[in-house]
């Protein structure tokens, strides 16, 4: 197995384990907390988290990097909105079990700019297997919503 694909398949499983520690920390049955007060702690937990990853992987900082670390500034701040609006979801009251699958349709929009804009265009059988991927996705956000 490419090293790549194992640790595709860890974040899967942290991610995916981490669904169920968000209804707990904001379900108004469990915890009930707010999502801006969960999303600080969070983002302390992720800082915490980086910044150990930083120490075991330390890179050097470079002038001629700047461009991309204002790209991974922004991108950092994408993610933070994409969790703003998920936490909110749950605490409106949606299950975990609806709520995930729909917002992992953004599998759909990243495969989709992907192609646009870096020209990761799948060829042949590959670009079968994409599209067949993409329609199952859709229709398994449609029957949980």
């Amino acid at each position: 197995m490419p090293r790549w694909l194992l640790l595709a398949f860890l974040a899967a499983i942290f991610w995916g384990g981490n669904a169920g520690l968000v209804k707990l920390a904001l379900g108004r049955e469990h915890f009930g907390l707010e999502g801006s007060r969960a999303n600080f702690f969070v983002a302390l937990g992720i800082l915490a988290a980086m910044v150990v990853n930083d120490r075991l992987n330390p890179a050097p900082f470079s002038g001629a990097q700047i461009p991309a670390y204002a790209l991974s500034f922004a991108i950092g701040v994408i993610w933070a909105l994409g969790n703003i609006f998920a936490f909110s979801a749950v605490r409106a009251g949606g299950a975990m079990s609806q709520v995930v699958p729909i917002y992992n349709t953004n599998t759909l929009i990243a495969v989709l700019l992907c192609m646009l804009f870096l020209r990761e265009i799948p060829v042949g059988a590959d670009m079968y297997r994409v599209l067949a991927g993409a329609v199952l996705i859709t229709i398994g956000a449609i029957l949980v919503s």
